[in-house]
This record gives C-alpha cells, sequence and structure tokens, in this order.
C-alpha cells in the first residue's frame, strides 16, 4: 500500500471518531386528567398504588452506549403517566373511581400485572 493512501485514510476515521452526533428528544405532553373519586378513601389507594408505581424500585442497570450519528428518544411527562393511570383504573369508565376499582388497581400494580404505559390510548 502506497504511503499516499494511508495519511487520507487515517484523517478519514480520525474525523469518523471525533465527529459529534446528533440528539433529538421529544417531549410528550397533555393536560392532566380531572378525576373523581367516591371517597377519600378510594383517592388514597389510587394515590398510593400510582406514586409506589412510579418511584424509583432501587434496581441499579448498567448499559452499553455506542455512539450513532443520530439519536431519537421521546420522554413522556408525568401528565401522560397520570392519564395512563386513571385510564387504567377507572374500569367502566365513567369519570369517577370507585374504592372497588382504586382496590384493583392497587392489587394489579402490586403484583405486576399493570405497568403504567406512556402511551395511552
Amino acid at each position: 500500500m502506497k504511503r499516499t493512501h494511508i495519511i487520507p485514510a487515517i484523517v478519514a476515521l480520525f474525523s469518523c471518531i471525533t465527529s459529534g452526533c446528533v440528539t433529538h428528544t421529544t417531549v410528550k405532553d397533555e393536560p392532566r386528567q380531572s378525576v373523581r373519586f367516591s371517597s377519600p378513601e378510594a383517592a388514597k389507594t389510587f394515590y398510593d398504588a400510582y406514586l409506589s408505581a412510579t418511584s424509583p424500585k432501587g434496581h441499579g442497570s448498567v448499559s452499553v452506549y455506542v455512539p450513532l450519528p443520530y439519536w431519537h428518544r421521546t420522554v413522556s411527562t408525568d401528565n401522560i403517566r397520570f392519564n395512563s393511570a386513571v385510564q387504567a383504573a377507572d374500569g367502566n369508565h365513567d369519570g369517577i373511581i370507585s374504592e372497588e376499582e382504586a382496590h384493583a388497581f392497587a392489587t394489579r400494580r402490586h403484583t405486576g400485572e399493570l405497568a403504567l404505559s406512556s402511551n395511552p390510548k
């Protein structure tokens, strides 16, 4: 191989390694739904289950970052997660969460059957 090809190849390789990547983040938000409860007990049960679902579990994770030239991620706000929880809890979709619905929601959350979606319907 001739030396004239080595220098441009090294320059091209160095350019690729040191060039930055483009990161695009989209924040997904919507207005928070108003919610009514049939009793203070229903409200407490719902909010306890909702807050326990959004709190960190204490398990760390290890990830390997591979730099790509373009990276896009979507971040959902708390309003999205809250609306998803309200839709999941209000079983009969009447706009009022009863004690039975709140207890069912809490049970599904604590057993792991229900994950709060970032993409509600």
